[in-house]
């Protein structure tokens, strides 16, 4: 089926034809709104040649000239799901072959994984026929944003909301800039309050501007037009019989009505109610000097947890759990207050480091601690912070014991040190083989045939196997590679200079990767290249994939969609990324050292004695890596059990939203339908909130609060893998396929995992919102010599693909060298 239908002929009986956004611009034009005319493409796949000549005609009907091209899925725009963003937007589409492309992109992108994986998480069909295209007059707006009719933080109803900013209305939507506010008495039209916002660039039909310095702090509205746009509001909300959120636009003084929707997810007083609860929760946990909570760590390969797998992470990372019993086989003595509550906390849906209780993990009553003040000047430097002696934080008990934690203190010096030298031989010997051994026998079970209560004890069973007996052991290479690492680098301070030092190390160990068989990213690139099938890629890697640490995600194994495949695969961008057997780059870490002593034979000596730490430091990245992809594989049995648990329960997919304390509680014979939906929308709640990276105790309503950043053209991060690199920014939250052919681009994402390194294949740098010197993403850029920059605050959020950057990853520091459209930043 394929048929080319104008605005003004839609009717209401066609939502499967048109989809949510056709019909609702078709019904409201045809009620005498003024919405800008346009027509509806009803395809169920990509546009073929034969139908090109309709969609061109009735271009030439609506006049010819810029249009705006967007999706119209059949659930668009509803009650329940508004597929915000989830489907192809073009704006400011003008000629013939240019349109059908862009038509062509809407259609296609119904298939993206950004897409499936959106109709996934909401239950919908993935039916190719719920999916218009529409195409639109584009108004060339000189002001543009929404308007609530009923503004959501008003409980009495009184009153509406409008935002907005110069030009079109995309960067009020995107949230990359703080537009004005104005709240509108809904009798009278007045307003009641504005808040008016620095609005320092404007996006208009040719690409993103600058606005005119006098009219940044102005505001971008008057009180007429105010209440032009307000009874235009009343008007709609009149036709629907309820209150919307509206989408509009005033060019040469005219007002334009351009998009009405209802409110999509729970309401806003049910948000506003859980961010008090939260504020307050977080209340009774600071500590007395104060606690600041940073999204470092955890939260990058776990950033949204389900209840299940909170419950059984939240054990493993406890004092009782695998990682707090590390700390304590390696001569620590933690707190034991972290053995139930350990020192992460869940906050609107996402780990947060508590750094009042971290420091707490190495010995009790030891004045271990932050200089808080000095994170609140620079919050960026509470990721991955180093916790330093405070005589502040001393109490009585810490003069009582001091020789007893001196002791401690030197046990465990001299025990890591021991294990420094066995540690390597242990693993590769009998820790992992043994894991791997019990895991294949576990995978070769028949769960179907288990009683329910077998089932229950056997994901107890691999869950302490898994995330305590092996993780206490496995865990050792990361504390391990970290500590040899800063002796490298205290080491190389007399030698290059304070400043240098840290430069020189991340280029030491560029190019340093796991064993053979656990070596992820050489697999990626060996798949890419066709030296590698996919069958044997996914019996070596099966159990890894995105999201590895959220059991309710599929493994790889499950679902191999986003890998690559030969065929399809670019030639990677960086010239250390060339295919070379046996790995990436074009130099080991070896031939680095090499050429470090031949650079300065005045210090072989001190070269020579430092050279073990160098040789360790590569040992247990190495190992780090390795311990990973054995503890995924044990962790992938855990799931297999879960699933099993969930099918026999006819759960559909609910077990995730259960708690490990509550699966006996299946026996009964209660009902958990109801708790798993309410726990869904709770979660989906809290992931709705704002939350910033890093959250300080005494400004506490940060949360909920909308970012605010300057329009600055550099930013200062966190370097972990050196060089320098420019290139188009690729904005991303979630691993997709690139376009094939398309290389050398500055990934810009929150964080990666094991998905993301098909795209690390084609990038040339990497510029993340979190991570640390041992993070995923800093450990593969070294593995490809990309550069590498972490540790900006939303960062995703503050740059736009088709940006040009520069990524130093010596300095840690970013500059935005050009906007979209190549005109020069600033």
């Amino acid at each position: 089926m394929f048929l080319v239908r104008p605005f003004s002929d839609i009717e209401p009986g066609d939502l499967p034809h048109v989809g949510g956004k056709g019909l609702n611009l078709g019904l409201l034009l045809r009620a005498g709104l003024p919405v800008p005319d346009g027509y509806c493409i009803i395809q169920g796949a990509q546009v073929g040649h034969e139908r090109q000549a309709e969609i061109l005609e009735a271009y030439e009907r609506l006049g010819k000239g810029l249009v705006a091209v967007r999706s119209s899925a059949a659930a668009e725009d509803g009650i329940e799901h508004s597929f915000a963003g989830q489907q192809e937007t073009i704006l400011g589409v003008e000629g013939k072959q240019p349109l059908l492309d862009a038509v062509d992109r809407c259609f296609k992108s119904w298939n993206s994984p950004r897409a499936q994986a959106y109709r996934a998480h909401q239950g919908l069909s993935c039916d190719g026929a719920s999916m218009a295209v529409v195409v639109q007059r584009l108004i060339p707006a000189d002001v543009a944003g929404v308007l609530f009719t009923h503004d959501p933080l008003d409980r009495e109803g009184k009153l509406m909301l409008a935002e907005g900013a110069w030009g079109l209305g995309e960067l009020v939507v995107s949230g990359r800039i703080t537009p004005d506010r104005f709240h509108i008495d809904r009798k009278t039209l007045a307003v009641t309050r504005e808040e008016i916002s620095l609005k320092a660039i404007c996006q208009t039909t040719e690409g993103i501007r600058a606005v005119e310095t006098p009219l940044q702090s102005q505001p971008c509205l008057n009180h007429d037009q105010l209440r032009q746009l307000a009874e235009l509001g009343l008007r709609v909300e009149q036709f629907y019989g309820a209150p919307r959120d509206i989408e509009w636009a005033f060019c040469d003084g005219r007002v334009w009505l351009l998009q009405a929707r209802p409110v999509t997810t729970a309401g806003a007083f049910e948000k506003e109610e859980m961010r008090r609860a939260e504020v307050t929760r977080l209340r009774s946990r600071v500590a007395p000097t104060g606690t600041v909570w940073a999204r470092y760590n955890l939260s990058e390969v776990l950033p949204q947890p389900t209840p299940m797998t909170w419950g059984i992470i939240r054990r493993f990372m406890s004092g009782q759990g695998g990682y707090g019993l590390m700390f304590r086989d390696l001569g620590y003595d933690p707190a034991p207050e972290l053995d139930e509550d350990g020192f992460i906390d869940l906050i609107c849906g996402r780990p947060y480091i508590n750094l009042s209780r971290e420091p707490k993990l190495y010995f009790r009553d030891f004045p271990y601690g932050y200089d808080f003040a000095a994170l609140k000047q620079n919050p960026s430097a509470s990721f991955y912070p180093q916790p330093t002696v405070n005589p502040a934080l001393a109490t009585a008990r810490t003069w009582l014991n001091l020789p007893l934690i001196i002791y401690r203190m030197f046990r465990a010096h001299r025990r890591m040190r021991q294990q420094m030298h066995t540690l390597a031989a242990e693993l590769r010997e009998r820790v992992f083989p043994e894991l791997a051994a019990e895991v294949a026998e576990a995978l070769d079970v028949n769960l179907t045939q288990l009683e329910t209560i077998e089932l229950l004890m056997e994901s107890q069973i691999w869950w302490k196997r898994t995330l305590v007996e092996f993780a206490r052991v496995a865990l050792r290479p990361s504390m391990f590679a970290a500590g040899a690492m800063t002796n490298v680098e205290q080491g190389l301070q007399p030698i290059v200079g304070s400043e240098h030092a840290a430069v020189l190390v991340r280029e030491l160990l560029t190019g340093v990767r796991p064993d053979p068989e656990t070596d992820l990213a050489g697999a990626v690139g060996a798949l890419a290249a066709g030296r590698l099938t996919r069958d044997a890629f996914l019996t070596r890697f099966g159990h890894r994939g995105p999201h590895e640490m959220e059991l309710a995600q599929p493994r790889w194994s499950e679902d191999p969609t986003g890998l690559p495949s030969a065929a399809a695969s670019a030639p990677v961008s960086h010239p250390a990324l060339l295919p070379q057997p046996g790995g990436f780059p074009a130099r080991s870490s070896d031939e680095r050292w090499a050429e470090l002593v031949s650079v300065h034979p005045q210090h072989r000596r001190q070269l020579d004695r430092l050279e073990p730490e160098f040789r360790a430091a590569c040992e247990f990245l190495r190992l780090r890596e390795s311990a990973k992809h054995y503890l995924l594989q044990g962790y992938a049995v855990i799931r297999k059990i879960l699933l099993e648990i969930d099918r026999r329960f006819k759960l559909a997919g609910g077990i995730f939203f259960l708690t490990p304390e509550e699966l006996p509680q299946l026996f009964s014979e209660k009902s958990f339908v109801a708790l798993i939906t309410a726990r869904r929308k709770e979660w989906k709640l809290a992931l709705s909130i704002e939350a910033p990276a890093v959250i300080f105790s005494d400004d506490l309503e940060a949360i909920g609060r909308p970012p605010r950043h300057n329009d600055d053209t550099g930013w200062q991060g966190t370097p972990v893998s050196a060089g320098v690199a420019e290139g188009e920014a690729l904005v991303l939250t979630e691993p997709i396929e690139v376009p094939a052919g398309k290389t050398g681009f500055i990934l810009v994402c929150p964080s990666t995992d094991p998905a993301w390194v098909p795209l690390f294949l084609k990038s040339a740098g990497l510029v993340m919102e979190t991570g640390g010197i041992l993070s995923h993403g800093a450990i593969v850029a070294r593995e490809f010599g990309l550069p590498a920059v972490v540790g900006i605050p939303d960062v995703h959020r503050r740059l736009q693909t088709g940006q040009r950057l520069r990524v130093d990853g010596n300095s840690g520091k970013i500059h935005l060298l050009a906007e979209v459209d190549g005109k020069p930043a600033g």
